[in-house]
């Protein structure tokens, strides 16, 4: 197998990792809002199991960062060069890092400036991405392929859908404290049923944008 081919193989599964833990993720959320029997120190110790396997597409997401640029730049299709190539993976194994970090340390009194630094970043890369793809459908470069900027785009997309998920989990996180410490009621659950059913309508969008993404890379239309 040679770089390129490997490279391929990668992307592929990378993908493939993104949408099957996503689907493992929304399967558990499902779980544990249907769980009102069960009492609230296990139901929260599910919910942190939760927020560990939640891990794995955001460990998707950073790894086709790199992979992505890397077989763009082995098609020609955009001309980073082994320095520019180095830089991208140098700066993604920095976010891999930090997305661990806030992870990690979420729940020490710098978890919450963490998380704010973390969402920042995501404004900033939304940003980056959907202004690269959409001047370059525009004016023909830096990203000369279509498709390729229209993957730029909805990456964009696909990176604001995640920001979007994390609202709605706030919104949950304002009642689950009190479904812990003094337990179900009616109201407490119709609530964080209602943050992650929307939550859910973000993801399917977010599952869309991937399934188009991938038909992109497939099919090259313009």
């Amino acid at each position: 197998m040679n770089p390129y081919e490997f490279a391929k193989v990668a992307h592929i599964a990378v993908w493939g990792y993104w949408i099957g833990s996503d689907l493992v993720v929304n399967q558990l959320t499902h779980y544990l809002t249907h769980a009102e029997r069960m009492d609230g120190p296990e139901r929260n110790r599910l919910w942190r199991f939760l927020l560990d396997v939640d891990q794995h597409p955001r460990n998707a997401l950073i790894l086709t960062v790199p992979i992505g640029l890397t077989l763009a730049d082995m098609l020609g299709l955009i001309a980073l060069g082994s320095t520019g190539l180095v830089a991208v993976w140098v700066l993604s194994a920095m976010w891999f890092w930090f997305m661990w970090h806030v992870h990690l340390r979420g729940d020490s009194p710098r978890g919450p400036l963490l998380r704010t630094w973390d969402v920042r970043l995501r404004y900033a890369l939304i940003v980056v991405a959907l202004g690269v793809g959409a001047w370059s459908l525009a004016t023909k470069g830096p990203v000369e392929a279509g498709w390729l900027a229209a993957k730029l785009i909805l990456f964009a997309g696909v990176m604001a859908a995640g920001v979007g998920i994390r609202l709605y989990i706030h919104e949950f996180l304002k009642t689950w404290p009190d479904i812990v410490k003094s337990g179900s009621t009616p109201q407490r659950e119709a609530a964080i049923r209602t943050s992650m059913r929307r939550a859910t309508w973000v993801l399917a969008g977010l599952h869309g944008m991937l399934l188009v993404i991938a038909w992109l890379g497939y099919a090259k239309p313009f």
